[in-house]
Protein backbone atom coordinates (compact mmCIF):
# COMPACT_ATOMS: atom_id res chain seq x y z
CA UNK A 1 0.00 0.00 0.00
CA UNK A 2 1.11 3.31 -0.95
CA UNK A 3 1.64 6.68 1.25
CA UNK A 4 -1.87 7.91 -0.67
CA UNK A 5 -3.59 5.06 -0.96
CA UNK A 6 -3.61 5.31 2.90
CA UNK A 7 -4.30 8.99 2.92
CA UNK A 8 -7.42 8.25 0.43
CA UNK A 9 -8.92 5.57 2.66
CA UNK A 10 -8.04 8.32 5.41
CA UNK A 11 -10.17 10.66 3.48
CA UNK A 12 -12.40 8.25 2.54
CA UNK A 13 -13.21 7.37 6.57
CA UNK A 14 -13.46 10.59 7.93
CA UNK A 15 -16.05 11.93 5.21
CA UNK A 16 -18.24 8.59 6.15
CA UNK A 17 -17.94 9.63 9.68
CA UNK A 18 -18.37 13.31 9.16
CA UNK A 19 -21.58 12.49 6.78
CA UNK A 20 -23.05 10.34 8.84
CA UNK A 21 -23.08 13.07 12.14
CA UNK A 22 -24.22 15.17 9.42
CA UNK A 23 -27.37 13.12 8.72
CA UNK A 24 -27.61 12.73 12.31
CA UNK A 25 -26.56 9.16 12.95
CA UNK A 26 -24.06 8.56 16.01
CA UNK A 27 -21.93 6.20 14.83
CA UNK A 28 -20.37 3.58 17.43
CA UNK A 29 -17.60 4.89 19.31
CA UNK A 30 -15.09 1.98 18.09
CA UNK A 31 -15.56 3.59 14.84
CA UNK A 32 -14.29 6.81 15.98
CA UNK A 33 -11.21 5.39 17.90
CA UNK A 34 -10.91 2.70 14.90
CA UNK A 35 -10.77 5.60 12.88
CA UNK A 36 -8.44 7.88 14.88
CA UNK A 37 -5.92 4.58 15.25
CA UNK A 38 -5.93 4.49 11.50
CA UNK A 39 -4.77 8.34 11.50
CA UNK A 40 -2.09 7.33 14.31
CA UNK A 41 -0.69 4.57 11.63
CA UNK A 42 -0.24 7.42 9.09
CA UNK A 43 2.24 9.28 11.74
CA UNK A 44 3.80 6.53 12.42
CA UNK A 45 4.46 5.09 8.74
CA UNK A 46 5.72 8.50 8.01
CA UNK A 47 2.87 8.90 5.06
CA UNK A 48 1.50 12.26 7.07
CA UNK A 49 2.47 14.44 10.03
CA UNK A 50 -0.30 15.34 12.55
CA UNK A 51 -0.46 18.55 10.67
CA UNK A 52 -1.28 17.29 7.39
CA UNK A 53 -4.03 15.17 9.01
CA UNK A 54 -5.26 17.86 10.69
CA UNK A 55 -5.83 20.11 7.72
CA UNK A 56 -7.08 17.21 5.96
CA UNK A 57 -9.72 16.95 8.46
CA UNK A 58 -10.23 20.44 8.55
CA UNK A 59 -10.97 20.11 4.52
CA UNK A 60 -13.27 17.12 4.16
CA UNK A 61 -15.51 18.23 7.71
CA UNK A 62 -15.57 21.80 5.88
CA UNK A 63 -16.70 20.16 2.51
CA UNK A 64 -19.55 18.05 4.43
CA UNK A 65 -20.68 20.58 6.56
CA UNK A 66 -19.70 23.88 5.05
CA UNK A 67 -17.90 25.19 8.04
CA UNK A 68 -14.93 24.57 9.98
CA UNK A 69 -14.89 22.40 13.04
CA UNK A 70 -14.27 25.08 15.26
CA UNK A 71 -17.01 27.13 13.83
CA UNK A 72 -19.35 23.64 14.18
CA UNK A 73 -17.98 23.53 17.83
CA UNK A 74 -18.74 27.02 18.81
CA UNK A 75 -22.34 25.97 16.89
CA UNK A 76 -22.83 23.23 19.72
CA UNK A 77 -21.73 25.17 22.13
CA UNK A 78 -24.59 27.94 21.89
CA UNK A 79 -26.94 25.07 21.65
CA UNK A 80 -25.86 22.53 24.45
CA UNK A 81 -23.32 24.50 26.66
CA UNK A 82 -23.91 21.57 29.62
CA UNK A 83 -22.74 18.75 27.11
CA UNK A 84 -19.50 20.38 26.07
CA UNK A 85 -16.57 19.19 27.63
CA UNK A 86 -13.09 20.47 26.63
CA UNK A 87 -10.94 17.56 26.42
CA UNK A 88 -7.65 19.09 25.49
CA UNK A 89 -5.79 17.83 28.96
CA UNK A 90 -6.32 15.29 27.39
CA UNK A 91 -4.03 16.11 24.15
CA UNK A 92 -0.85 15.64 26.32
CA UNK A 93 0.30 11.97 26.67
CA UNK A 94 -0.87 10.90 30.20
CA UNK A 95 3.03 10.12 31.14
CA UNK A 96 3.59 13.52 30.77
CA UNK A 97 0.49 15.07 32.28
CA UNK A 98 1.44 12.64 35.00
CA UNK A 99 0.98 15.26 38.69
CA UNK A 100 -1.27 18.06 37.02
Amino acid sequence: MTADQYLSEIEQRLRKHFSASRDGYKLPDQDRHRLEGFMQGAVFMGFATSQQLADLMERVHFSVFGKTIAERREESVSLWPQATIDYNHYDQPAYERKGT
